[in-house]
Protein backbone atom coordinates (compact mmCIF):
# COMPACT_ATOMS: atom_id res chain seq x y z
CA UNK A 1 0.00 0.00 0.00
CA UNK A 2 1.14 3.30 -0.43
CA UNK A 3 1.23 4.43 2.98
CA UNK A 4 4.06 6.17 5.46
CA UNK A 5 4.23 5.63 8.87
CA UNK A 6 6.86 7.10 11.08
CA UNK A 7 8.74 3.92 10.79
CA UNK A 8 8.48 3.31 6.65
CA UNK A 9 10.61 4.07 4.26
CA UNK A 10 9.61 7.71 3.15
CA UNK A 11 9.24 6.81 -0.98
CA UNK A 12 6.92 4.80 -2.37
CA UNK A 13 8.55 2.68 -5.22
CA UNK A 14 5.96 1.52 -7.87
CA UNK A 15 6.72 -0.49 -11.28
CA UNK A 16 3.08 -1.09 -12.67
CA UNK A 17 -0.13 1.41 -13.17
CA UNK A 18 -1.14 2.60 -9.77
CA UNK A 19 -4.01 3.94 -8.73
CA UNK A 20 -4.53 5.71 -5.08
CA UNK A 21 -8.57 5.39 -4.65
CA UNK A 22 -11.08 8.12 -3.52
CA UNK A 23 -10.65 8.23 0.58
CA UNK A 24 -7.56 7.40 0.45
CA UNK A 25 -4.18 9.50 2.15
CA UNK A 26 -0.76 8.75 1.12
CA UNK A 27 1.86 10.60 3.28
CA UNK A 28 5.21 10.89 1.85
CA UNK A 29 7.13 10.94 -1.74
CA UNK A 30 5.68 8.63 -4.48
CA UNK A 31 8.43 7.06 -7.74
CA UNK A 32 7.67 5.21 -10.60
CA UNK A 33 8.59 4.01 -13.58
CA UNK A 34 4.69 4.04 -14.99
CA UNK A 35 1.60 5.97 -14.64
CA UNK A 36 -0.23 7.03 -11.54
CA UNK A 37 -3.81 7.70 -11.02
CA UNK A 38 -4.70 10.19 -8.07
CA UNK A 39 -8.57 10.04 -6.50
CA UNK A 40 -7.44 10.23 -3.16
CA UNK A 41 -4.92 12.96 -1.50
CA UNK A 42 -1.10 12.18 -1.69
CA UNK A 43 1.20 14.93 0.49
CA UNK A 44 4.74 14.72 -0.98
CA UNK A 45 6.30 14.82 -4.36
CA UNK A 46 5.27 12.75 -7.21
CA UNK A 47 8.32 11.69 -9.70
CA UNK A 48 7.13 9.21 -12.62
CA UNK A 49 7.99 8.13 -16.19
CA UNK A 50 5.06 8.14 -17.74
CA UNK A 51 1.59 9.86 -16.96
CA UNK A 52 0.31 11.29 -13.99
CA UNK A 53 -4.05 11.75 -13.68
CA UNK A 54 -5.36 13.95 -10.97
CA UNK A 55 -8.88 12.86 -10.99
CA UNK A 56 -12.02 15.49 -9.66
CA UNK A 57 -11.53 14.41 -6.46
CA UNK A 58 -7.90 14.37 -6.24
CA UNK A 59 -5.47 16.48 -4.29
CA UNK A 60 -2.05 16.79 -4.70
CA UNK A 61 -0.05 18.69 -2.29
CA UNK A 62 4.17 18.46 -3.35
CA UNK A 63 5.63 18.95 -6.32
CA UNK A 64 5.37 16.70 -10.08
CA UNK A 65 7.32 15.29 -12.56
CA UNK A 66 6.29 13.20 -15.06
CA UNK A 67 6.27 13.04 -19.09
CA UNK A 68 2.61 14.30 -18.93
CA UNK A 69 0.63 15.63 -16.25
CA UNK A 70 -3.32 15.33 -16.69
CA UNK A 71 -5.70 17.03 -14.12
CA UNK A 72 -9.43 17.61 -13.48
CA UNK A 73 -8.14 18.05 -9.39
CA UNK A 74 -6.36 20.45 -7.00
CA UNK A 75 -2.62 20.96 -7.11
CA UNK A 76 -0.40 22.89 -5.00
CA UNK A 77 3.03 22.24 -5.67
CA UNK A 78 5.80 22.60 -8.75
CA UNK A 79 4.89 20.76 -11.94
CA UNK A 80 7.95 19.53 -14.15
CA UNK A 81 6.52 18.03 -17.62
CA UNK A 82 6.41 17.45 -21.21
CA UNK A 83 2.84 18.42 -21.34
CA UNK A 84 0.46 19.60 -19.01
CA UNK A 85 -3.51 19.79 -19.15
CA UNK A 86 -5.42 21.63 -16.42
CA UNK A 87 -9.05 20.56 -16.98
CA UNK A 88 -12.45 21.86 -16.18
CA UNK A 89 -12.85 21.58 -12.59
CA UNK A 90 -9.29 21.99 -12.01
CA UNK A 91 -7.42 24.15 -9.24
CA UNK A 92 -3.89 24.27 -9.36
CA UNK A 93 -1.31 26.71 -7.65
CA UNK A 94 2.07 26.46 -9.04
CA UNK A 95 5.20 27.07 -10.74
CA UNK A 96 5.18 25.32 -13.87
CA UNK A 97 7.87 24.14 -16.70
CA UNK A 98 6.45 22.46 -19.13
CA UNK A 99 6.79 22.28 -23.20
CA UNK A 100 3.02 22.71 -24.11
CA UNK A 101 0.06 23.31 -21.64
CA UNK A 102 -3.86 23.69 -22.11
CA UNK A 103 -5.73 24.69 -19.31
CA UNK A 104 -9.65 25.17 -18.95
CA UNK A 105 -9.44 25.08 -15.65
CA UNK A 106 -8.34 27.93 -12.94
CA UNK A 107 -4.63 27.83 -12.88
CA UNK A 108 -2.51 30.49 -10.28
CA UNK A 109 1.15 30.66 -10.10
CA UNK A 110 4.41 31.30 -12.67
CA UNK A 111 4.74 29.36 -15.85
CA UNK A 112 7.18 29.08 -18.79
CA UNK A 113 6.42 27.08 -21.82
CA UNK A 114 6.17 26.76 -25.23
CA UNK A 115 2.70 26.82 -25.83
CA UNK A 116 -0.29 28.01 -23.87
CA UNK A 117 -3.74 27.39 -24.91
CA UNK A 118 -6.01 28.87 -22.62
CA UNK A 119 -9.63 27.90 -22.69
CA UNK A 120 -12.72 30.31 -22.60
CA UNK A 121 -13.70 28.44 -19.02
CA UNK A 122 -10.28 29.17 -17.97
CA UNK A 123 -9.34 31.77 -15.06
CA UNK A 124 -5.57 32.50 -15.08
CA UNK A 125 -3.50 34.71 -12.48
CA UNK A 126 0.16 35.09 -12.57
CA UNK A 127 3.32 35.58 -14.51
CA UNK A 128 3.35 33.69 -17.88
CA UNK A 129 6.65 33.16 -20.58
CA UNK A 130 5.54 31.21 -23.97
CA UNK A 131 6.26 31.31 -26.94
CA UNK A 132 2.61 31.37 -28.33
CA UNK A 133 -0.07 32.24 -26.57
CA UNK A 134 -3.53 31.34 -27.24
CA UNK A 135 -6.46 33.02 -25.02
CA UNK A 136 -9.74 32.18 -25.06
CA UNK A 137 -10.30 32.84 -21.19
CA UNK A 138 -9.13 35.41 -18.72
CA UNK A 139 -5.57 36.00 -17.81
CA UNK A 140 -4.81 38.38 -14.97
CA UNK A 141 -1.10 39.29 -14.80
CA UNK A 142 1.76 39.41 -16.66
CA UNK A 143 2.21 37.60 -19.65
CA UNK A 144 6.00 37.71 -21.79
CA UNK A 145 5.67 36.14 -25.57
CA UNK A 146 6.74 35.80 -29.05
CA UNK A 147 2.86 35.81 -30.05
CA UNK A 148 -0.50 36.54 -28.76
CA UNK A 149 -3.89 35.82 -29.62
CA UNK A 150 -7.37 36.57 -27.90
CA UNK A 151 -10.28 35.35 -29.40
CA UNK A 152 -13.74 37.04 -28.71
CA UNK A 153 -13.91 35.04 -25.43
CA UNK A 154 -10.40 36.11 -24.01
CA UNK A 155 -9.77 38.41 -21.20
CA UNK A 156 -6.60 40.12 -20.49
CA UNK A 157 -5.76 42.21 -17.58
CA UNK A 158 -1.80 43.59 -16.62
CA UNK A 159 1.09 43.51 -18.32
CA UNK A 160 1.52 42.19 -21.77
CA UNK A 161 4.85 41.93 -23.65
CA UNK A 162 4.62 40.69 -27.44
CA UNK A 163 6.18 41.08 -30.64
CA UNK A 164 2.86 40.29 -32.18
CA UNK A 165 -0.57 40.56 -30.72
CA UNK A 166 -3.59 39.03 -32.87
CA UNK A 167 -7.24 40.30 -31.68
CA UNK A 168 -10.58 38.87 -32.57
CA UNK A 169 -12.72 40.47 -30.62
CA UNK A 170 -11.04 39.58 -27.28
CA UNK A 171 -11.14 42.41 -24.00
CA UNK A 172 -8.12 43.94 -23.09
CA UNK A 173 -6.69 45.78 -20.31
CA UNK A 174 -3.19 47.43 -19.00
CA UNK A 175 0.29 48.19 -20.32
CA UNK A 176 1.44 46.53 -23.97
CA UNK A 177 4.96 46.80 -24.73
CA UNK A 178 7.41 45.02 -27.02
CA UNK A 179 8.63 41.15 -26.53
CA UNK A 180 12.34 42.19 -28.19
CA UNK A 181 12.68 45.23 -26.73
CA UNK A 182 12.22 43.49 -22.60
CA UNK A 183 14.88 40.65 -23.47
CA UNK A 184 17.16 43.23 -25.12
CA UNK A 185 16.55 44.96 -21.59
CA UNK A 186 17.20 41.97 -19.14
CA UNK A 187 19.61 39.43 -19.76
CA UNK A 188 17.86 37.06 -17.05
CA UNK A 189 15.04 36.48 -20.32
CA UNK A 190 18.07 35.82 -22.81
CA UNK A 191 18.04 32.16 -21.57
CA UNK A 192 15.37 31.46 -23.16
CA UNK A 193 15.26 34.15 -26.27
CA UNK A 194 16.59 31.53 -28.90
CA UNK A 195 13.02 29.22 -27.94
CA UNK A 196 10.84 31.60 -28.36
CA UNK A 197 12.38 33.67 -31.57
CA UNK A 198 13.02 30.72 -33.43
CA UNK A 199 10.37 30.73 -36.36
CA UNK A 200 9.79 26.94 -36.06
CA UNK A 201 8.23 24.83 -33.10
CA UNK A 202 11.09 24.41 -30.56
CA UNK A 203 10.81 22.35 -27.27
CA UNK A 204 12.00 24.09 -23.72
CA UNK A 205 12.32 20.95 -22.00
CA UNK A 206 14.32 18.36 -23.22
CA UNK A 207 13.82 14.64 -22.20
CA UNK A 208 16.57 14.16 -19.81
CA UNK A 209 14.59 17.18 -17.66
CA UNK A 210 11.96 15.29 -17.13
CA UNK A 211 12.98 11.70 -17.17
CA UNK A 212 13.00 10.51 -13.59
CA UNK A 213 15.99 7.89 -13.08
CA UNK A 214 14.47 6.08 -10.72
CA UNK A 215 17.22 4.08 -8.82
CA UNK A 216 19.16 7.52 -8.16
CA UNK A 217 16.09 8.74 -6.47
CA UNK A 218 15.52 6.64 -4.02
CA UNK A 219 19.82 6.18 -3.51
CA UNK A 220 19.41 10.26 -3.06
CA UNK A 221 16.48 10.37 -0.55
CA UNK A 222 17.68 7.46 1.66
CA UNK A 223 20.82 9.41 2.23
CA UNK A 224 18.70 12.29 3.82
CA UNK A 225 15.11 13.07 5.33
CA UNK A 226 15.41 16.16 4.63
CA UNK A 227 13.40 17.40 1.51
CA UNK A 228 15.71 17.45 -1.88
CA UNK A 229 16.95 20.40 -4.70
CA UNK A 230 13.71 21.28 -6.65
CA UNK A 231 13.65 20.47 -9.98
CA UNK A 232 11.77 23.90 -11.32
CA UNK A 233 13.39 26.20 -8.88
CA UNK A 234 16.28 26.88 -10.70
CA UNK A 235 13.93 28.56 -13.87
CA UNK A 236 14.47 32.29 -13.40
CA UNK A 237 10.73 33.46 -13.57
CA UNK A 238 10.68 37.06 -14.41
CA UNK A 239 8.27 39.47 -13.27
CA UNK A 240 8.83 43.06 -15.15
Amino acid sequence: MLFRKNNQPKENYFKAATIITEGSHCIGSVIGNDSIHIEGEVRGDVKVNNVVIVAKSGVVVGDIKAKQIISSGTIRGDLLCDTLELLEGSHTCSKIKVNKILIKGDFEGDMLCGGLFVDEHAHVRGTLQAKTVAAGGTIEGTIVCRELKITRTGVIRGKTFADRIVNQGGDVEGFIGRYSELVHNNPSLLRYAHIFNTPDEAILLSYNEYHVDVEAEIRREEGSDERGSDDVTDTDFYLP
